[in-house]
């Protein structure tokens, strides 16, 4: 006896094929619909033509670091138009050395930025630099600045012994043009070694 399996297409009235379809038509009429109202909500509330410019304050950055170190770190009074990408009291543990610093850009989108310890050695001036070559010197307020440069890159040190006001090392890195990092280097110089106001919590703390 042999049995054969009789398998027969399952086949659907019309009616049924209408009730399968109402379904699926619904579904992809409510998905149409949810996609228009996110399209109005979208053009109604466009992305704000508003780009962010970080700017650090300084001067309240340095008056906080002042409690912590020997000398007054630098807080220059940069030109109009400035903002400060950063402002930070960091240990280079690679080097050992304690550090404060500074960045900005310039109206002109270009970069400068100043690093200052009172524990400078070669290992920290090198890597604050980037490893570029020495390419001579310039003087400034009578005291002498190492120039390296590497690539666009340009790097201005001020060692210890050259500087007479305080003593610290000075790191500023650049890639400015000549009359804004001139704006740069003479806030950078003249606020070396001047006194820092104290923030408002350590005067509060004081009374």
């Amino acid at each position: 006896m042999v049995n054969v399996n009789d398998e027969r297409p399952v086949q659907i009235t019309p009616s049924q094929a209408q009730r399968l379809r109402t379904p699926m038509m619904g579904m992809i009429i409510t998905m149409v619909v949810l996609s228009g109202i996110l399209a109005v909500f979208w053009f109604l509330n466009p992305e704000p033509d508003v780009t962010y410019s970080r700017d650090e304050d300084v001067h309240e950055a340095a008056a906080w670091t002042d409690d912590v170190t020997d000398y007054s770190p630098i807080a220059p009074d940069v030109p109009e138009g400035w903002t400060a990408n950063y402002a930070r009291w960091e240990t280079r543990t690679e080097q050992g050395v304690e550090v404060w610093e500074a960045g900005y850009t310039t109206p002109d989108v270009n970069f400068l930025g100043f690093a200052q310890t009172d524990h400078a050695n070669p290992a920290w001036v090198n890597a604050e630099t980037n490893m570029a070559p020495a390419t001579g010197s310039i003087t400034a307020d009578g005291m002498t600045l190492e120039t390296r440069e590497e690539g666009d890159r340009r790097y201005y040190v001020l060692d210890a012994e050259e500087n007479s006001i305080d003593g610290t090392t000075v790191v500023i890195s650049t890639d400015t043009q000549d009359a804004e990092f001139q704006d740069g280097l003479d806030a950078i110089l003249d606020s070396i070694g001047r006194e820092i106001p104290e923030h408002d919590d350590a005067e509060e703390n004081d009374d």
